[in-house]
C-alpha cells in the first residue's frame, strides 16, 4: 500500500514550488529595490557631473576675462540700450570668447549685470541672442543677494527647459555682486543620457537575475531530483520491495542529501533483516523462505527440499535451561547456512525445524547432500557454559514435483521427516 503521507506531498504544494518561491522572490524584490536604488544613483551621479561640468565651464568664462580684460565689470544704459563693459573694454557685441567656449563645450552661456542678462549664446527660434532679459527672482535672490552658486534642474528659458548652474560675479575687491554668471544645458540632452545609464543598468541587472534565477532553479532541480529518488525508494519499502535499490548517484553524493540516501539503504537492510531473518538465528525465516521456494517455482528452477528436526532439542531445554537451546539453535542454523551457500538457502521453519531449499539439484543428489551437512552438525560440538554438547538431526528429502504445489511437496518431505524420527532419528530419508 502506498504511504498516504507520499499522496499528500503529490496533492499539495510541491517542494519544488516552494524553493523557488523562497528564493526567487527575495531575489525579485532585492533586484527590483536595487535597480531603483541604482537608477536614483546614476541619476543624481549624471546630474553632479552635469553640475560640476557647468561649474568649471562657468570658472572658465570668468577667468578667461579677468585674464583678457582690466577692471570691474559695468553697465552703462544709452537710449535705453544697455551697453556691457568690463573695465573700458565694451563687451556688449563681442561674443568671440563665449561662443568659442560655447562650441568648446557644448554648454550655453549667460553674463547678468545684476538681474539683466547682458550677455548670451543662447538665442530664439530666429536666431536673435536671449538678451536684456530678466532672470527669475528665486534664482536672483539665492546667487547675487545671498552670494551663493546654485545648481537647478528645471530652468525655463525661452520655454525651454534646461540644466543650469549660476555662480556670483563679484567685484575686484571682492565685497559687491555685480552679478551672475549661468551656464547652461538642454534638460532634453541630460534626460536622454540619464535613461540611456538607467536602461542600460536595468537590462545588465535584469540579465544578471536571470542568470541567477536560471541558477537557483537548476540548482533546486537537481535537489528536488534527488528527494524523489529518495521518496521513490522509500515508496517501494513501503510497498513490501526490499530488494530495491537506491539510484547511486544519491548515494555517491557528499552531502546531507547523500547521507540521508545512504541511511535510508541502512534502514532498508535493517527492515529486510527484521522481515527476511529469523531473530535467533540470523538465517532466513520461515515468511521469507517459503516465498524465496514460491518464487524459484515460479521461474521453472528444478528444486529439492529437505525438512531437517533438531533430535531430542526438549532435552537442551529442560536439563540445560533455554539459553543452552539457543546456542544448539544458532550453531545448527551456522553450520546448514555454511553449507548451503552456492546450493540453496536453509531457513527457520519453526521451533526446531528447518528447511533446506537445493537449487537445480535432483532429489538423490540432495539426499547426498543433506547427509553430508547432517555430518557436519555431528561433528561440531555446541558450547555451552564450559560444556559441549553433540547434536543430531534427521531429515526427510523429496525432489519438487513440478504436478505437485508447494506445500505438497514440504509435506513429502515432511513425512520423510517423520518416518526418520521413527525409525531412529539421526538420519536422512530421501528419495
Amino acid at each position: 500500500m502506498k504511504l498516504v503521507h507520499i499522496k499528500q506531498i503529490k496533492g499539495s504544494r510541491s517542494l519544488y514550488g516552494t524553493f523557488l518561491y523562497m528564493t526567487l522572490l527575495p531575489l525579485f524584490i532585492f533586484g527590483i529595490v536595487l535597480m531603483i536604488y541604482s537608477s536614483y544613483t546614476q541619476t543624481q551621479n549624471i546630474r553632479s557631473e552635469v553640475s560640476d561640468n557647468l561649474r568649471n565651464v562657468g570658472i572658465a568664462v570668468l577667468s578667461a576675462y579677468d585674464a583678457g580684460y582690466e577692471g570691474d565689470y559695468n553697465v552703462i544704459i544709452v537710449d535705453g540700450n544697455v551697453e556691457f563693459y568690463k573695465g573700458d573694454t565694451y563687451l556688449s557685441n563681442d561674443y568671440t570668447l563665449l561662443d568659442s567656449i560655447s562650441e568648446a563645450t557644448d554648454v550655453d552661456i549667460s553674463m547678468f549685470f545684476y538681474d539683466t542678462r547682458v550677455l548670451t549664446t543662447i538665442t530664439n527660434g530666429e536666431g536673435e541672442r536671449f538678451v536684456n532679459k530678466g532672470a527669475n527672482a528665486t534664482i536672483l535672490k539665492t546667487v547675487v543677494d545671498g552670494r551663493t552658486p546654485s545648481f537647478y534642474n528645471n530652468v525655463l528659458i525661452d520655454d525651454d527647459r534646461y540644466f543650469a548652474y549660476y555662480m556670483p560675479i563679484m567685484s575686484k575687491d571682492g565685497l559687491t555682486c555685480l552679478g551672475m554668471i549661468g551656464t547652461a544645458t538642454p534638460a532634453a540632452g541630460v534626460s536622454r543620457m540619464v535613461r540611456a545609464s538607467v536602461i542600460k543598468t536595468i537590462l545588465i541587472m535584469l540579465l544578471a537575475m536571470l542568470i541567477t534565477a536560471w541558477f537557483i532553479m537548476h540548482f533546486t532541480s537537481g535537489i528536488i531530483a534527488i528527494i524523489k529518488k529518495i521518496m521513490k525508494f522509500l515508496s517501494e519499502i513501503a510497498d513490501g520491495n526490499l530488494s530495491t535499490e537506491l539510484d547511486p548517484v544519491v548515494i555517491s553524493r557528499q552531502d546531507e542529501l547523500g547521507e540521508m540516501g545512504r541511511l535510508t539503504n541502512v534502514l532498508r537492510g535493517s527492515l529486510r533483516k527484521l522481515i527476511e531473518r529469523d531473530a535467533l538465528t540470523g538465517i532466513y525465516n520461515r515468511r521469507y523462505g517459503g516465498n524465496k521456494l514460491a518464487d524459484l517455482i515460479n521461474k521453472g528452477i528444478p528444486y529439492s527440499v529437505a525438512i531437517g528436526d533438531i533430535d531430542f532439542f526438549k532435552k537442551f531445554n529442560d536439563k540445560f535451561g533455554h539459553d543452552c537451546g539457543d546456542a544448539v539453535l544458532i550453531e545448527v542454523a551456522r553450520t546448514l547456512n555454511e553449507h548451503m551457500r552456492g546450493s540453496g538457502f536453509a531457513a527457520r521453519w519453526g521451533g526446531e525445524e528447518f528447511l533446506l531449499v537445493f537449487e537445480n539439484v535432483s532429489g538423490m543428489s540432495a539426499t547426498v547432500a543433506t547427509e553430508k551437512i547432517l555430518d557436519a552438525v555431528r561433528e561440531r560440538m555446541v558450547e555451552h557454559n564450559g560444556q559441549f554438547h553433540s547434536v543430531t538431526m534427521s531429515f526427510g528429502v523429496t525432489s519438487g514435483n513440478p504436478t505437485l504445489s508447494m506445500d505438497e511437496n514440504i509435506n513429502n518431505a515432511d513425512a520423510r521427516l517423520y518416518e526418520a524420527k521413527e525409525t531412529g532419528r539421526n538420519q536422512v530419508i530421501g528419495e
